[in-house]
Order: structure tokens, then C-alpha cells, then sequence
């Protein structure tokens, strides 16, 4: 009987420790589940997204969602409990405030208000923190924009478009050294999620780093437009760089090296686009290329109208090319922040590539996509925003849909001009992928011009999430 108590009891202990422990969220990233604002009770379905460091996934009981363009993550899960992140996260329920400590920088967020400072700073939020009803746990938990708090105290951020992740990771020290994914001491200077990284035992070309120069000092430029990988040294070292017993050649490229200006250039020409990985230790530079698509997961080309000697369409004080230029300008802000892409453009500044040139360079690359970016023209009363294609549809809809938004316009409405089939442009005839031109409003409309003058960044916003969306 004793024995059969004790045995009652040992089971008892065991099954509250078991409901102790907090429980795992259990819903993956991709996933979607319920979440409630408590602010106004309104309940929406979320898909969930996660955060991770050191290339895992920081375990937490509320999962991840986006509001609007910002990844919002619980604040005490993913910022507070995470120890590697070095973060003291304190809450008070009175003045629903949240604080969040890390080495010299103290940010300090309000539930429901974009207002947040920064070591006695005022500054906005892309969105504002919230307290959030996980409704499947019936528990709330505070949610703060992923990124911002993440930069703001000191770490690096990236979104993973694949994995629906945000990626956190530590900022080089003075030494150089990182907490990546990389070796210690070392670092990887390939801003891409690559399928390829560049490594001792898998490298094109091996270059010997000088004595005492720091990994901080070493940067690396894809000029695909001259088919080259720049490597930029602060210093001038170029003598170490250019002798031959500094370097070990694998693969064919040309090499060469430049002083000017208080730094040192190292040029390694291809003879066509390449894709490129660089990872430096203290001892070598390591580079490794092949063709973008054996290096990259996803590559896009983006394309923005026009440019150089030829204006495109002019009107109310406005011209083509700089409009599709500043738009594309802004879609590239996004994809800088978004290491799971590969983003060739056919233009950043004003000059003007053939029109064989913009798709022979999404052919050379092997894109995944080509979007081309274009401003209308036609009479002053003409309006709206319209998506052009060939072949792919489902795409070209996604592209008009979000090209919408960034418009401020309602699908469906009277500035929806949808889609129109086109067989007569090269744009759309030379890609051999997936390809769409987005018309996204006419110039000679003076309202309208100033509309998508006014609204470029947030076009670009949208094109972005049009492009990602499309996988």
C-alpha cells in the first residue's frame, strides 16, 4: 500500500514539473494560426515566422508574424531570452513600456505607439509594439518590430525570404572578428544566402591577407556590369597583393590591381556574369565563382526603364527614366536587407542599356525573374496602373496586384487597369523566364505623376513584396 502512494505521488510530481515547463511554440514558420490585437479586439489569421541566430531557430512560445513590412517578434521570447543576443528586457504592465538594454545602447518602446527612444533619442517605428492575444494558448505576449530593435541595439539583421526568417547576428568587433556563421576570426563578405561558400577547401582563387590587416578593412564590390569581383583594401598595399606568390589561381579569371585614393583594388575579371562568395580569415582572402544560378537560390533582374539619352515619356515637369530609376532605387533598399536573394540591376544611375542588354542580362545570369519598371503616357484625363506580359499570368497579376498597393490604389477599381497581353516588346519577347512590365501610372496625367513621385518608395516596397511573393 506505502509502495502504491509513494508511486501515486512520484507520478503526481512528474506530471506538474511536465506542466511547468513552458511549452514550445507549435506552430512552424510558414504556418498559420490566430493571434488577436488587444488594443481592438480584432482577430486576424497570421502566418507564422521565426527568428534565428547562429543559424538556429531561438526557441519561443509566441511565434513571429509580419505587420505590414516588419517581422514583429515577442520581445521577452526572441530579445529578452535569447542569451547569446546579451539583451536585459524588463516590461511594466502600468506604464506599458518596454525596455531593452544591451552593452551602452538603451531602447525604451511603448505598446501601441510608434514614438521610441533610443539613449535619450526620440525616434519612429515601423510599426508600433503590441500586445497580442496568441489565441490557441489564450495568453498574450508583447510584440516589437524585429529589425529595428534588433539594429538599434547593436546587432545585424537580414530577412530569409526562403527559411521566413529574420537573421540576427553580432556586428564585427574592432579586431574584425564576427559571431556569423563563419569560422572564429573569421568573416564572409558575400552579402547572398549562397548555395556555394567560398571556403579553404572551396575557392576559384586564394589570396595571402597582409600582416596586421584587419578583417574590417577588406570589402567586396559584384561589378557584374564589367563582369568582375572588386575587392577594396583600405591602405595602400599594393605591392603585397600584386606579386604572385600572394595569390593561388584555380579557375580562369584575369587579375589586377590598382592604388588610388587611399585604397587598394584588387579586380578579378570573368569572361562572362558570375556569381560570387568571399570569405576572409585572418590569413587568406578565399573567392569562390561560378554561374550565378550554381551560386544563388533565387536571382532576379530588375530593370528600370529608359535612362541616358533616352528620357521615355516626359510630362508635368517629370521624366520617365528618373521615375522608374527612384522606384527601382527603392526596391533594391528592400533587397539589400534580404540575403536569400540574388538581384542583378540593368541600371542604378542615369544611363542608358540597350534593350538586348537588359534581358541578354537576365539570360546571362539565369534569372529566376525580370521585372521591368515603366511610367505611361497618353492624355491628360488618362489614369491607372497596369501589368504587362507574355506568357507568365499568374506572375504578371502579382506584380499588378502589389503594384497597386504601392499606388494606394483598390484592386478591382477605377485606376485597375489589369493586364494586357503583349507580343511586340523585347523586354518581354528576349527573357527566357518568368517576365513582366508594370506600367505603373501615366505621366501625363498631372496628378497622377505626382502621385508616383511622391510614392517611390513605397512602390519599391511593394514591387519587392511582389517579387518574393512570386515564389
Amino acid at each position: 500500500m506505502l509502495k502504491k502512494k509513494i508511486l501515486c505521488l512520484t507520478m503526481a510530481l512528474m506530471l506538474l514539473l511536465v506542466q511547468a515547463q513552458p511549452a514550445q511554440a507549435s506552430v512552424a514558420a510558414g504556418k498559420y494560426f490566430k493571434i488577436q490585437y488587444t488594443h481592438n479586439k480584432k482577430v486576424y489569421s497570421k502566418k507564422a515566422v521565426a527568428a534565428r541566430f547562429q543559424n538556429k531557430t531561438i526557441k519561443t512560445n509566441m511565434p513571429g508574424f509580419i505587420e505590414g513590412n516588419t517581422s514583429m517578434y515577442s520581445a521577452y521570447w526572441v530579445f529578452g531570452r535569447c542569451s547569446g543576443l546579451g539583451i536585459k528586457y524588463s516590461y511594466s504592465g502600468k506604464t506599458k513600456k518596454i525596455t531593452l538594454k544591451r552593452g551602452s545602447n538603451t531602447l525604451i518602446m511603448t505598446v501601441n505607439s510608434r514614438n521610441a527612444v533610443l539613449n535619450g533619442k526620440k525616434f519612429r517605428l515601423p510599426a508600433a509594439p503590441r500586445s497580442i492575444r496568441y489565441v490557441a494558448k489564450k495568453k498574450n505576449y508583447i510584440m516589437v518590430p524585429g529589425e529595428v530593435t534588433a539594429k538599434k541595439l547593436g546587432l545585424n539583421y537580414s530577412w530569409n525570404n526562403r527559411l521566413l526568417s529574420g537573421l540576427i547576428t553580432l556586428r564585427k568587433t574592432s579586431s574584425g572578428s564576427t559571431s556569423t556563421s563563419a569560422s572564429p576570426g573569421s568573416s564572409v563578405l558575400s552579402g547572398t544566402d549562397t548555395k556555394i561558400t567560398a571556403s579553404s577547401g572551396n575557392y576559384s582563387v586564394r589570396i595571402k591577407r597582409p600582416s596586421g590587416l584587419s578583417l574590417s578593412a577588406v570589402s567586396a564590390e559584384d561589378d557584374y556590369h564589367n563582369t568582375r569581383l572588386r575587392l577594396i583594401i583600405n591602405g595602400n598595399h599594393k605591392s603585397h597583393f600584386a606579386a604572385s606568390a600572394s595569390r593561388s589561381v584555380k579557375e580562369p579569371v584575369s587579375y589586377s590591381v590598382s592604388y588610388s585614393g587611399g585604397k587598394t583594388y584588387v579586380d578579378l575579371k570573368t569572361s562572362a556574369v558570375k556569381g560570387f562568395s568571399v570569405t576572409q580569415t585572418s590569413s587568406y582572402i578565399y573567392v569562390k565563382y561560378a554561374p550565378p544560378k550554381e551560386m544563388f537560390r533565387r536571382v532576379l533582374v530588375v530593370d528600370a526603364g529608359h535612362g541616358g539619352h533616352d528620357p521615355g515619356a516626359v510630362g508635368n515637369g517629370y521624366s520617365e527614366k528618373n521615375l522608374t530609376l527612384k522606384i527601382v532605387q527603392a526596391v533594391k533598399q528592400q533587397f539589400d536587407r534580404n540575403p536569400a536573394y540574388k538581384v542583378y540591376y540593368t541600371r542604378l544611375s542615369d544611363w542608358y542599356p540597350s534593350l538586348s542588354y537588359r534581358y541578354q542580362l537576365a539570360n546571362n545570369t539565369g534569372a529566376d525573374r525580370f521585372l521591368s519598371v515603366h511610367i505611361n503616357s497618353a492624355s491628360s484625363s488618362a489614369r491607372g496602373t497596369e501589368t504587362l506580359y507574355k506568357t507568365y499570368k499568374t506572375y504578371a497579376q502579382n506584380v499588378q496586384d502589389n503594384a497597386l498597393k504601392g499606388m494606394g490604389y483598390a484592386k478591382g477599381g477605377g485606376y485597375d487597369r489589369g493586364l494586357k497581353y503583349r507580343t511586340d516588346l523585347a523586354v518581354l519577347n528576349g527573357p527566357k523566364m518568368t517576365t513582366a512590365l508594370v506600367e505603373m501610372g501615366f505621366i501625363s496625367n498631372q496628378t497622377e505623376a505626382s502621385r508616383i513621385n511622391s510614392r517611390t518608395s513605397e512602390i519599391g516596397k511593394y514591387l519587392y513584396q511582389a517579387l518574393c511573393n512570386s515564389f
